[in-house]
């Protein structure tokens, strides 16, 4: 039997769909994608090799999913049981599918998530897109571009030293955190039941309602405490109701706090209203979304271009 499963795992090396590394009991197995995956089901590990293209439609990887430096994997209506590594330069884009374990991304040219369901997510460099999603653990990201949309985040939301951090229309179940973004970070009709932070931001901040980025349809909802402090960011609460308190202290300028705010708790530190004098400017309107919507789509359609010329994968 087990001279059987030699030969046939080598067969299998020969045909260029599987790749196998011995030196160990049991051999490490994956299969690689390159060109068009169609619904079938790849039961060890999947790796879209460094430069390569992979389209997966319907199909179900049993292992883990590394999409190499420069690589990119467009997939829709996929499962993936195991973990999904993206790494430097290279692109995944999700729709529909369904990641049962962690998304890690290292200095990647970014990720777009639509109608997806994931569980943690960590991200470093790159940008991360994700409308109307589900994402099941904590999201953590780093020097990057993150926007949220439509989405609903069961653990926690971190935004630390991007460029921006935005979060239009969902839901965090757990903390928010964005600190140390270039370009600040706008939170709108949305929702957070842990305590919020925004911390050491520049350029412009805008918390609910009309502020320093333009208008926001939609009221937002703070279920703990709210903390906004030391930015030198414009920034702006509006149309929001804090359950907790608000603490609003080292910020240059002072946070400006609009008429339709509602704040449950104590209120620490300094705030101006809006339109007193002194208070936060108002910035030319931006669409953050548009920008990442359409460099996501420019990728994924090169990456298809790619796929198709490469031919059918063979899983």
């Amino acid at each position: 039997m087990k001279i059987r499963t030699f030969i046939a795992t080598a067969s299998l090396v020969a045909s260029g769909s599987l790749v196998a590394f011995s030196g160990s009991a049991q051999a490490a197995l994956y299969t690689t994608c390159v060109g068009d995956g169609g619904a079938v089901t790849v039961s060890n590990d999947l790796v879209v090799p460094a430069g390569k293209s992979c389209t997966l439609t319907g199909t179900r990887v049993k292992g883990t999913v590394t999409v190499e430096a420069g690589a990119d994997l467009v997939a829709a209506g996929a499962t993936f049981n195991g973990a999904v590594t993206v790494e430097e330069n290279a692109y995944l884009d999700l729709t529909d599918t369904t990641v049962k374990g962690a998304l890690t991304t290292d200095s990647a040219f970014g990720t777009h998530l639509e109608k997806s369901t994931l569980k943690a997510v960590n991200v470093t460099e790159g940008f991360i897109y994700t409308v109307d999603s589900t994402l099941g653990g904590n999201v953590n990201t780093a020097a990057g571009e993150l926007y949220v949309s439509g989405s609903t985040l069961n653990g926690s939301l971190t935004g630390a030293d991007n460029q921006y951090s935005d979060v239009y229309d969902s839901t965090v179940k757990g903390a928010l955190t964005v600190e140390g973004n270039a370009l600040g970070g706008v939170f709108c009709a949305s929702e957070v039941y842990g305590a919020a932070t925004y911390s050491g931001n520049a350029d412009n901040l805008q918390i609910g309602g009309e502020g320093v980025l333009g208008s926001c349809a939609g009221a937002s909802y703070f279920g703990g405490n709210l903390s906004v402090t030391d930015n030198t960011a414009n920034s702006v609460l509006d149309n929001t109701i804090v359950r907790g308190g608000l603490t609003a202290t080292g910020n240059d300028p002072v946070l400006v706090v609009g008429e339709l705010t509602r704040i449950r708790g104590a209120v620490t530190g300094e705030t101006a209203a809006a339109g007193s004098s002194g208070s936060a400017r108002k910035a030319e309107p931006q669409d953050r979304g548009a920008d990442l919507a359409e460099r996501a789509a420019e990728r994924a359609a090169e990456a298809r271009a790619d796929a198709h010329e490469a031919g059918k994968s063979r899983l």
